[in-house]
């Protein structure tokens, strides 16, 4: 299996390596780092591409969102992912509308990092439940952390006929699918929302009112 290659880029020398280091005790990643901003544009050009590059927004070097797009716009920088340890809520959003696909909060449990640069490798858009208010306007497949998720259209969908109580099978007549078809979109449901059955993602639905 192809490993996730991911840039870590924070001048601040423990973290970075400590980060660094957690990456890499699964055989999926493979890391390298940089301490500034022209070190990791100079790392994505030389050592590029990466899949995934963790930008930390207060290096000396960063100047705020227009650094961030400058990166994105880089080939070879894969998924730019926002690494602070406080960003403003306005300042991620601006990331987002500029392809940056999440924030990565530095005092998140660094056990669940491997999880977050999954979910960001597979399309996803990641960022803490604080900043899941309206959801923003980045043109991205879904905003996830941890239980919380943006489902796609279709997604939503089944889901808005989950809660009102239709079996699979109506569902799928609803939908002009399949049951097959509506199992997978469960299956994938209940993993964005973090919850083992249909029952338990409607009451997450209700919830966070998703639908």
């Amino acid at each position: 299996m192809k490993r996730l290659r991911v840039l870590v880029a924070d001048d601040h020398n423990l973290v970075r390596d400590a980060l660094a280091e957690v990456i890499q005790t699964t055989q999926q990643f493979e890391v390298a780092v940089a301490n500034s901003l022209g070190a990791t544009h100079e790392a994505i050009s030389k050592s590029g591409p990466f899949d995934i590059v963790l930008l930390d927004l207060n290096m000396p070097d960063m100047k705020g969102v227009p650094s961030v797009e400058m990166t994105v716009r880089m080939p070879g920088a894969g998924a730019v992912v926002l690494f602070s340890g406080n960003a403003p809520r306005d300042v991620v959003l601006q990331a987002l509308a500029k392809g940056a696909r999440g924030f990565i909060p530095k005092n998140m449990r660094l056990a669940a990092l491997p999880n977050a640069l999954n979910l960001v490798a597979s399309g996803e858009v990641y960022l803490p439940a604080s900043m899941l208010g309206t959801p923003p306007d980045a043109g991205q497949p879904g905003v996830i952390e941890g239980c919380v998720a943006q489902l796609s259209d279709r997604e939503t969908e089944v889901l808005r006929l989950v809660v009102a109580g239709l079996p699979n099978k109506e569902i799928a007549r609803r939908t002009d699918s399949s049951e097959v078809r509506v199992k997978m979109h469960m299956r994938m449901i209940c993993k964005k929302l973090a919850v083992a059955n249909r029952t338990s993602a409607a009451m997450k639905a209700r919830e966070l009112g998703l639908c």
